[in-house]
């Protein structure tokens, strides 16, 4: 199976392609490579984020009392 990992966007900001070459420069390696590693660092967090929250639903649920209702409506 032959995927096309392609992509093209218009960035809309002339101001963040300068960044991006500039940051590649830097780094000795290509925009493809700095917008990967910005995407994988950036969806890391996201499921990190998520996972988190995910764990402290359960800390929360037991707070969550029919008998604190009159509370919750203050």
């Amino acid at each position: 199976m032959n995927v096309s990992t392609r992509l093209s966007a218009d960035l809309g900001d002339p101001r963040l392609l300068r960044l991006l070459k500039a940051e590649a420069h830097e780094r000795d390696t290509t925009v493809k490579d700095v917008l990967t590693r910005a995407l994988e660092a950036y969806f890391a967090e996201r499921l990190e984020t998520k996972a988190l929250a995910k764990l402290a639903e359960a800390s929360f649920r037991e707070w969550d009392d029919p008998r604190d209702a009159d509370y919750d409506r203050l």
